[in-house]
């Protein structure tokens, strides 16, 4: 997450005179709008050029594969590397799921390659014959290590990934914003290798004071409500909105577009083209309204964000920190957070500021009756609505049985009677009432 240390007083020039880059690069570099290294770059540059394993630790901010935990984020490092690739006369290939891999010619290969691990595993599996050949690979960077490292889907991707490129002189790369124990071990179990580890962080917070946070402490029944007010005051702003679900995020976009406010929508289950065109859509926009899912927590660097809203709570308290980092991103950028609870949550500030996370209680005195009874009349009327509405219940419920943070986001101090006040149900429809 970028803050207000993120430079470092080394210039183009400095790097320039030290050898580290040709004046290519550099002019390249500058026309990007680059003027100064980050403290991370400057740790890093040095023992990146003198091939040595390296983790890289920073807020967040080449050589032949890059691989990314999201599409999006893949697409934004082919996008920055495009300009370097045009001056330097090297070729660079994206991989991502959503896209026709039988459309890309894989058999002369590129300079570079970035790619999402289920797609990169395919096209390195040489089904159909189409195989992209790795025998002349010398660097292998891993963005978002911790995600990737998770012991998901995308770790076990990895081990097969790695297990069909070339095990001798492959440097390896890995960046993460976060790092835990777990993860240091699944890399060097997954890689086989031990690592220089790097680190730009500030170790009196893991988020920066460009960012002013706060959580409101708000009662089930209240939730879609107090939602749908803070966004009205939001209205002109650019704003991110997380939740926990791909149906929750379609439920509170179909009330929120009904209630007038200016939205859209993106998640992992629409096809890519629907995908990169909000993405393209938002990026754009100096103000307007993102619903999304933990998809968008990762290195998304979109610009001018002035408010991330965490409806639903996040899944581990890392969570939290990377979808904080979305705002304030960049030299003077400030940006503001907002975290629900619900009462009964309220142990989970307490986490956050063990981890030095700065966080204040905001307070609202008004009324909602009349948005919830909006809410209430379109979850009555239109049936597509309601049976969002259903699908979003199951999934919120859902996720609290499998919170990392069980004994604070409890299933069991679930009030369905309550929570479904925040799907515009008055009761619990039959088939949802013993859900826990």
């Amino acid at each position: 997450m970028a803050g207000s240390s993120i430079l470092s007083s080394r210039t183009l020039e400095w790097v320039q005179e030290k050898g580290l880059c040709s004046s290519t690069t550099a002019t390249a570099l500058s026309k990007m709008g680059f003027k100064q290294l980050t403290t991370i770059q400057l740790h890093a540059v040095p023992q990146i050029l003198a091939k040595s394993n390296c983790f890289l630790h920073a807020r967040t901010g080449v050589g032949a594969l890059i691989i990314s935990p999201t599409r999006e984020l893949a697409q934004q490092i082919s996008q920055v590397l495009k300009p370097l690739a045009d001056v330097h006369g090297f070729s660079c290939l994206t991989l991502i799921g959503g896209t026709k891999l039988a459309d890309t010619d894989l058999k002369n290969g590129a300079t570079v390659v970035v790619g999402t691990p289920g797609r990169l595993l395919e096209a390195l599996s040489g089904r159909d014959n189409m195989h992209l050949p790795v025998c002349y690979l010398r660097i292998l960077i891993l963005d978002e290590a911790d995600r990737l490292l998770d012991n998901g889907s995308n770790t076990q991707y990895l081990r097969k990934i790695y297990s069909v490129l070339p095990q001798e002189k492959v440097q390896k790369i890995l960046v993460s914003a976060t790092v835990s124990c777990k993860c240091m071990q699944l890399a060097k179990e997954v890689l086989k290798t031990d690592f220089f580890y790097i680190t730009a962080e500030n170790t009196t917070s893991p988020t920066t004071a460009q960012v002013k946070q706060s959580y409101l402490l708000v009662g089930a029944s209240d939730r879609i409500s107090m939602l749908a007010t803070v966004l009205q005051t939001l209205r002109k702003k650019k704003v991110i909105v997380f939740f926990n679900s791909c149906h929750s995020v379609k439920f509170h976009y179909g009330v929120l577009f009904n209630l007038k406010l200016p939205v859209l929508y993106c998640v992992g289950q629409e096809k890519q083209v629907r995908r990169t065109g909000v993405y393209a859509k938002f990026l754009e926009l100096s103000r307007g309204i993102l619903l999304t899912t933990g998809m968008a927590e990762r290195g998304w660097d979109i610009p001018g964000i002035h408010w991330i809203i965490q409806y639903d709570p996040p899944h581990k308290p890392e969570d939290y920190i990377h979808r904080v980092g979305r705002t304030g991103r960049g030299e003077g950028s400030v940006g503001q957070a907002l975290l629900f609870l619900r009462p009964e949550e309220n142990q989970f500030v307490d986490v956050l500021k063990t981890m030095k996370v700065e966080i204040e209680q905001l307070e609202f005195h008004g009324d909602l009756k009349e948005i919830q009874n909006k809410v209430d009349s379109f979850v009555l009327n239109d049936m597509e609505i309601q049976q969002m509405a259903k699908l979003a219940f199951k999934k919120f419920v859902r996720a609290y049985q499998c919170h990392k943070l069980r004994k604070i986001f409890s299933v069991h101090s679930l009030n369905l009677h309550e929570i479904c006040r925040a799907f515009g149900f008055t009761k619990p429809p039959m088939e949802l009432g013993h859900l826990t």
